[in-house]
């Protein structure tokens, strides 16, 4: 048993470092890496859908949430519908000032039916569609965005984001119970942008026949890495730097900072874990049972929420393309099942670095990453 529980152990170590050696070596860990992309084909572009089992359960008090919906005897729909409008008009407004969208361009090569193939919601969670913001031109252009740099989106990023929201409205005509009304986005103007066009969207495809899509607002804890000194600059110029962050952290470093002044690894997980947390119970709070939510954030950001989600090493996590409006799926238990992030779980993937981490999260299951159908035929 002890050779076989060295063997596991080593075999762990040996895929971590060799992540971390094809991180520091590959062309691959380039744009994709620290959330840009290079020019593809959307309809290339690969969806993975994963099935992970429960992890273990642990008797502990319910996280109780400060719900302004409840707290202030607010009925929902008059509420959001009156936050909505606000929202939106002010976003769409400012983004209709800074390009013109072409009328005749064709979306209709997009699958907006790709999220109805989803699983049903497991039992005892809300579900939370986790979307990545349109393109900017700091995208397009390759350099690095993180919490310091606040562009808007472009053309491309506004169809992205329309076209989210086209496979958002199909799924809520297709499940009027269980499917997001409530759209929750980080404080950058990306985020804020692409919640209002998709939610727009959305909207256009119900036509008033169900309840529309709603702007919850800003939920801080999804905002992107801070990449200290590091943002704005181009990404060739950045990499080496940031491979050695990133490779830090997935050992077990996470006291270490993104550019010098930037974000440590903690931080950022203790911000992943406070999303999922707040999120999971505004859906619980202000829906029937087993409900979802969206939430527009960051590439680098959901990339290490994810790796939390799915227990899996922050070395291979970092190589997963979030892509410009792709949409992310995860389900998150609200009755009380967690599970504890320390320096022994997967997310260092195996290794024993020493730190004192010691999070508390919800029990959750990685049920999508990655899925862009609704964007084939996109030329970005």
């Amino acid at each position: 048993q002890n050779i076989i529980r060295q063997s596991t152990t080593m075999a762990a170590v040996t895929t971590t470092w060799c992540l971390l050696l094809y991180c520091l070596t590959s062309s691959v860990f380039t744009a994709e890496a620290f959330g840009v992309r290079s020019t593809v084909t959307a309809s290339k572009r690969s969806c993975t859908r994963v099935h992970l089992n429960s992890f273990e359960e642990q008797d502990i008090d319910q996280y109780e949430v400060d719900c302004n919906l409840k707290k202030h005897g607010v009925q929902r729909r008059a509420f959001l519908e009156a936050v909505s409008l606000t929202s939106l008009a002010a976003v769409t407004a400012q983004s209709a000032q800074a390009f013109e969208v072409d009328p005749n361009r064709d979306i209709s090569t997009g699958n907006f039916d790709c999220l109805l193939d989803l699983p049903p919601i497991t039992p005892g969670c809300v579900r939370l569609y986790l979307c990545r913001h349109g393109q900017t031109e700091n995208n397009r252009l390759r350099k690095m965005q993180g919490a310091r740099v606040d562009p808007e989106i472009n053309k491309n990023g506004y169809e992205q984001a329309e076209r989210l929201g086209m496979a958002v409205g199909k799924l809520i005509e297709s499940d009027t119970i269980h499917a997001p009304t409530l759209v929750a986005h980080s404080k950058l103007l990306r985020a804020k942008e692409t919640s209002a066009i998709l939610a727009d969207a959305a909207n256009s495809v119900l036509k008033g026949k169900q309840e529309p899509v709603h702007l919850y607002g800003e939920v801080s804890s999804l905002g992107e890495v801070d990449f200290g000194d590091l943002d704005g600059k181009d990404v060739n110029s950045a990499k080496s730097v940031m491979m050695s962050t990133f490779a830090s952290w997935a050992t077990g470093d996470i006291d270490r900072r993104a550019g010098g002044e930037g974000d440590s690894g903690r931080e950022v997980l203790e911000r992943g874990v406070k999303a999922l947390e707040t999120l999971s119970q505004v859906v619980a709070a202000s829906s029937t049972p087993q409900g979802s939510m969206l939430a527009v954030s960051h590439s680098t950001y959901l990339r290490i929420l994810l790796a939390l989600v799915a227990d899996a090493p922050l070395a291979e996590s970092v190589l997963w393309k979030i892509n410009n409006g792709s949409v992310n799926v995860v389900d998150v238990n609200v009755e009380g099942k967690q599970r504890l992030v320390s320096t022994n779980s997967g997310i260092f993937g195996g290794l024993k670095r020493s730190n004192d981490l010691q999070l508390t999260m919800p029990e959750c299951h990685l049920i999508r990453r990655n899925e862009v159908r609704h964007l084939d035929g996109m030329q970005v």
